[in-house]
């Protein structure tokens, strides 16, 4: 984001940057002028496609302030810098999804669809995943969006959602539950574990797996990957690396500590990476994986 939460692609090795659309052109945001027509807020309207329109009153938010309060989570189709890509957000209000791409002048709103957690591009489609685990397919290639939800929610109560291609191919539902210890007595102690399904596309349906094999998977508010250890010795085979991912928590907690770990797969334990006191006052943690192509590429040129 720029000082005014306009959004750009930005590659952190090279310092190439792509515009995208600005933030006005957003179906849920208004721009706010002083006397002296300079922008100086925005609002944020509530509203979620259905009619008639009825909706709360906006939010009014400073333009520096206005991104990490409605930004979520952003999802790529393809590497901006090999040609077309498309941008696909997940924001507030509701967590609603809106795309464009390189080039457009402006969001194109995916109205009456909310409460989306993750997403991903695969096979040339978005598939996103809402908060109680449904997953819907949009298929943008067309002169008009084509919308289909091909899994259904959730039976029972979920507390994260995450969705992820793997590299041998599959498409992986990872699920995060939170529910009390019964061995603890105050009643306010709570396990956290995580259930990973393949999705079957062809009938339609989630499979649970026993985990990952020779592969982790690292989740948060970054985009959800899957790593072989065969390329990345570092890493344990059938664990996943988690970090703090709950948005209003990481808004209205800056100082709490966040809760980073591990957690083995085949046995439902979990570790702690780092003690969290050090993670007090940074930004919400994220994992970061550069390419290092492109700059290999110009150090050879010079």
């Amino acid at each position: 984001m720029d000082e005014k939460s306009d959004l750009m692609l930005l590659n952190p090795i090279t310092g190439d940057k792509i515009t995208l659309p600005p933030i006005t052109t957003m179906e849920c945001v208004k721009p706010v002028v002083n006397n002296d027509r300079v922008l100086e807020k925005y609002k944020m309207s509530f509203y979620d496609g259905e009619l008639p329109r009825v909706e709360d009153t906006p939010y009014a938010c400073p333009l520096d302030r206005y991104g990490d309060l409605v930004y979520l989570k952003a999802i790529l189709s393809s590497d901006p810098s090999a040609g077309e890509c498309t941008v696909m957000l997940i924001h507030q209000p509701y967590a609603q999804l809106s795309f464009a791409k390189v080039g457009d002048a402006h969001w194109n709103w995916l109205q009456m669809h909310s409460f989306y957690a993750d997403c991903i591009h695969h096979d040339g489609c978005f598939y996103a995943m809402t908060e109680a685990g449904a997953i819907d397919v949009f298929d943008l290639n067309g002169p008009s969006v084509v919308h289909r939800r091909i899994l259904p929610n959730l039976v029972w109560m979920v507390q994260k959602c995450y969705i992820v291609q793997a590299p041998w191919g599959d498409v992986l539902q990872i699920i995060k539950e939170e529910s009390l210890d019964p061995e603890q007595p105050d009643g306010e102690t709570y396990v956290t574990a995580y259930e990973v399904y393949t999705v079957d596309f062809f009938e339609l349906k989630r499979v649970k797996t026993r985990g990952t094999g020779e592969y982790t998977l690292f989740t948060g508010k970054s985009t959800t990957s899957c790593f072989s250890v065969k390329d990345h010795p570092g890493l344990m085979a059938n664990h996943l690396y988690f970090t703090h991912d709950d948005h209003e928590e990481l808004l209205s907690g800056k100082d709490d500590p966040r809760d980073i770990g591990v957690c083995d797969l085949e046995n439902d334990t979990r570790t702690n990476l780092v003690d969290p006191k050090p993670w007090r006052t940074w930004f919400p943690p994220i994992w970061f994986t550069p390419n290092l192509a492109k700059a290999v590429l110009q150090v050879q040129a010079w």
